[in-house]
């Protein structure tokens, strides 16, 4: 009998024991499986995450010889090429005022920039085309000395008053010969001619004296230009609402040194370029 209950209980103990491996059996693969499973789903998001990304070409914006070459009629930044060697230069075109064609090299509107800057800087360009900006003399003389231009100059004082001055010919020498105003031809518009004081005379900055007085005009007035004694325009002056010649002003609009609230230059190759 004790035989008996003896082997009985080491079967129950060998069942036990064989019930414990079973289980541990059971979670290392339940174990494994979640690892598993995991491994996969983050392979698998990986692998959409590859196919579902959508690499956009970069579309390389078209350039034109001119803002008179750009089919669009809205104003707005286009890509222009000087000459055909030349990269292509980010640039405002005026497409519906005066029908269209002309590049803007000078917009003042709100006085976030500052105008009172050296040789270098004028000569190269400073602001944002879309903004408020300068061209650069560098960029204006490459421009005008490749074919005839026209000059377009737009005003506004702080009253509301509107005018415009239009020249059938604007050109600038070199660098070697100060960027002097070489060319500026026969007046029309509502502004009155204040330009025609500055014909041949050499640009001049705060660091760079070129007018033909003992007084250095453009750091006494604060105001890059083509100074002779000093001027009758000035449109890179101080940003400011009095009637003072050290201001954004053009003489002959009110007969007066009122400073303007919006000034534009804009150039248009003469005929189709």
């Amino acid at each position: 009998m004790e035989d008996k209950l003896l082997e009985l209980q080491n079967e129950l103990q060998e069942q036990r024991s064989s019930q414990a491996k079973i289980a541990s059996a059971l979670q290392k693969l339940e174990l494994d499986v979640g690892h598993n499973l995991t491994v996969l789903q983050d392979r698998s998001l990986q692998i959409l995450s590859k196919e579902t990304v959508c690499v956009v070409p970069k579309v390389e914006q078209p350039s034109f010889p001119s803002c008179q070459q750009v089919p669009s009629k809205v104003s707005g930044t286009y890509q222009i090429r000087i000459n055909s060697g030349s990269d292509a230069l980010k640039v405002f075109c005026e497409q519906e005022q005066f029908d269209g064609g002309w590049l803007v090299v000078q917009h003042r509107f709100d006085g976030s920039v500052d105008f009172y800057r050296n040789w270098t800087e004028y000569r190269d360009g400073f602001g944002d085309v879309e903004k408020e900006f300068w061209i650069g003399l560098e960029r204006l003389y490459q421009l005008t000395s490749t074919r005839p231009y026209e000059l377009l100059v737009e005003m506004k004082d702080f009253s509301g008053n509107y005018g415009y001055a239009r020249y059938d010919e604007f050109e600038i020498s070199s660098e070697s010969e100060q960027y002097s105003l070489k060319t500026l031809g026969a007046y029309s518009g509502t502004a009155g001619d204040s330009m025609a004081y500055n014909r041949l005379m050499k640009f001049s900055t705060k660091d760079r004296d070129n007018d033909v007085v003992d007084e250095h005009c453009a750091e006494k007035y604060e105001g890059a230009w083509w100074h002779m004694n000093c001027y009758d325009a000035s449109l890179n002056g101080p940003y400011v609402n009095v009637d003072n010649p050290k201001s954004i002003f053009w003489y002959l609009f009110q007969r007066n040194y009122q400073g303007m609230s919006f000034t534009r230059m804009m150039i248009r190759p003469l005929g189709k370029a």
